[in-house]
């Protein structure tokens, strides 16, 4: 793990003589750090190559199943493996923030005069950088499957927003476990640990109809429903508030408790 750069030496963002520097240069410099981390080589196979091998997984298997039901592989599974990347992409940040926090740079941080504002920006600047990318892959590899946006341009707009919101949302829940769990094996079994059934109990596979009576409404319930099911309706000519609401307001939600729920821990963290 690198060190933390040297806020003073980034150029052109120098202060003037006497004026510590502004949190506009310290963002600049966090986030040619953390960018660089997130989209090395390492990176970028986690988060372009593993979406797209799981496409393909997902295709040999459900796309002949689907078609008999007469339902398009592309359209109801693209928001599916979306979703599913994003997953990985907040735990991904977690990690690194993680990593970050057991290796001293953020002590060598607090102990400069550095705006720790500065810092979470840039981590949700790439999370959100991240999040746009995997869309993008997906979105495009969905298009040779028979992905397509119905409602035009700004219904498209508004699948890669949900998406990368979606991707602030989780990162800023994994960010909080990360800066509450030190030890690095704990950590990852509990970032893993909902993945799996969260998934799986939601839209994403199969519709909430035909999940056994009482669990039903706790997959229909479900924020990874409620975002994959705004997603499909983004995509689609049945484009209705009823059907984009419960995602949107799961969205606001989360990012709204998981801000609060990040800040205090980072608090805590800064103070020990």
């Amino acid at each position: 793990m690198s060190a933390a750069p040297d806020l003073a030496t980034r150029p052109g963002t120098q202060p003037a003589p006497g004026q510590p520097p502004g949190w506009r240069h310290d963002f600049g410099v966090l986030f040619d750090r953390v960018r660089a981390r997130s989209f090395s080589r390492g990176g970028l196979v986690a988060t372009v190559v593993q979406p797209l091998l799981f496409y393909a997984i997902f295709y040999c298997t459900f796309a002949g199943m689907l078609d008999e039901r007469g339902i398009g592989f592309g359209r109801f599974v693209t928001a599916t493996v979306l979703v599913q990347a994003l997953m990985f992409v907040a735990i991904g940040s977690a990690t690194e923030l993680s990593a970050d926090r057991t290796s001293g740079v953020f002590a060598r941080l607090l102990t400069s005069p550095v705006d720790m504002r500065a810092m979470s920006l840039a981590h949700l600047t790439v999370v959100a950088l991240q999040g746009l990318l995997c869309t993008v892959v997906i979105t495009l590899t969905g298009h040779l499957a028979g992905f397509r946006f119905d409602r035009g341009a700004l219904a498209a707009l508004g699948f890669v927003v949900v998406a990368v919101a979606f991707a602030v949302a989780l990162s800023l829940a994994t960010a909080t476990i990360a800066l509450r769990i030190g030890n690095a094996e704990a950590l990852s079994a509990v970032l893993h640990l909902p993945y799996l059934p969260l998934l799986v109990l939601s839209t994403g596979f199969v519709e909430a109809g035909l999940f056994p009576g009482w669990l039903q409404p706790i997959v229909a319930a479900s924020p990874v429903s409620g975002v994959i099911d705004t997603l499909r309706a983004l995509s689609t000519a049945q484009l209705t508030w009823s059907a984009t609401l419960p995602g949107l307001a799961w969205l606001v939600g989360l990012i709204a408790l998981f801000s609060w729920t990040t800040t205090a821990a980072f608090r805590k963290v800064a103070i020990r």
